[in-house]
């Protein structure tokens, strides 16, 4: 039992050696086939779209914003006109 085991750990060390090297090299040495393919259709995609800032607010919110500083306004100058006449 005890070669076994003995055979079973020396295996498991083999695997994990030889997964540990095959990780190294694919982090650190192989080169990687997506890096220009990448930054280059990220500027193709920039010049071909013409594209610029979007506004995250719509336009029917721009314009209760509008109707609603209009609305005070005018209450603000009918209190001072009612204060006036008083």
């Amino acid at each position: 039992m005890k070669k076994f085991f003995k055979f079973v750990g020396s295996v498991t060390l083999l695997c994990a050696t030889v997964a540990g090297g095959i990780f190294a090299y694919k982090k650190f040495f192989a080169p990687d086939p997506f890096e220009d393919d990448l930054e280059d259709s990220a500027d193709e995609d920039a010049a071909l779209s013409g594209r610029g800032y979007v506004s995250l607010t719509s336009e029917s919110e721009e314009e209760a914003e509008e109707a609603d500083k209009s609305e005070e306004v005018k209450e603000a100058a009918e209190e001072e006109a009612s204060e006036t006449e008083a």
